[in-house]
């Protein structure tokens, strides 16, 4: 149930990658602070799911797509009477050296997570700059800060991440606009469970996914992954008026040293 009296109380939030993992959680925690939410995702059928959970309205959106972008956000606002928070949380993973990626995938990263958050934060800053009010929020990573062994398309791609929040929340600030992105290191989704597999089977140790992922785990100061739902509690702080005056920040959530 929405709370009426919520720190999001009758805000309008558009989230992307929206079906599972961090994206689902953040819907989650927005519409229990009073939030009107629109989910999205490229997995239909999931975020259908997610959103019928929710008893919210949902849109499939392939973000590299400027076109689809641009008709998820006109649907979001149809759907909720307009927006003024933006998630741009849609992301993938693949594991390969510099040296030995294809390329193919190293594009298709690059293309998700970059290119994917670029038509997003384009999107909601042209609507946002004429309203003059407006939160755009973004999924960076600890690899947005770090560089880690077999992940250069994926540290690229969230390096680019946090240059654009900073870059775009210096365009909007004259338009009332903040914009702000979190950093998390191990979160427990689908996305590092793929991360764990990609890593066993990359670096042929004949190790398994388990395994990889305790040593990964053991890199981090809390000595556990973080929930979802700890990093949709930051991305709600960004979105409330409690963060009114912090825009252009890059918030870390734990640190990983290696992996």
């Amino acid at each position: 149930m929405a709370d009426r009296d919520g720190l999001l109380a009758g805000r309008r939030a558009l989230v992307t990658g929206a079906a599972r993992g961090i994206g689902l959680a953040t819907a989650r925690r927005f519409r229990a602070e009073g939030a009107a939410v629109c989910l999205a995702d490229v997995r239909a059928d999931d975020v259908a799911a997610a959103a019928a959970e929710l008893d919210a309205p949902h849109v499939s959106v392939d973000v590299t797509d400027e076109a689809a972008v641009e008709g998820a956000f006109d649907a979001a606002t149809r759907a909720l009477g307009g927006l003024d928070v933006v998630v741009a949380n849609a992301g993938i993973v693949r594991v390969g050296t510099i040296a030995d990626a294809p390329l193919d995938e190293v594009r298709l990263v690059l293309d998700v997570n970059l290119m994917g958050v670029f038509l997003q934060y384009r999107a909601a800053a042209r609507r946002f700059r004429s309203q003059g009010h407006g939160v755009i929020l973004g999924t960076a990573s600890q690899a947005g800060r770090h560089g880690y062994a077999a992940l250069g398309a994926y540290c690229a791609s969230k390096f680019g991440v946090v240059a654009l929040t900073e870059t775009l929340a210096k365009e909007l600030a004259p338009h009332g606009v903040r914009v702000n992105c979190v950093a998390p290191a191990l979160v427990a989704t689908p996305m590092q469970d793929e991360l764990a597999a990609g890593y066993a089977g990359a670096r042929g140790r004949g190790e398994s996914a388990d395994t990889v992922r305790e040593r990964m785990v053991a890199n981090v100061p809390a000595g556990r992954m973080a929930e979802p739902e700890e990093v949709a509690g930051v991305l709600t702080f960004l979105a409330s008026d409690l963060a009114s005056y912090v825009s252009g920040a890059t918030v870390p959530i734990d640190l990983a040293e290696g992996t």
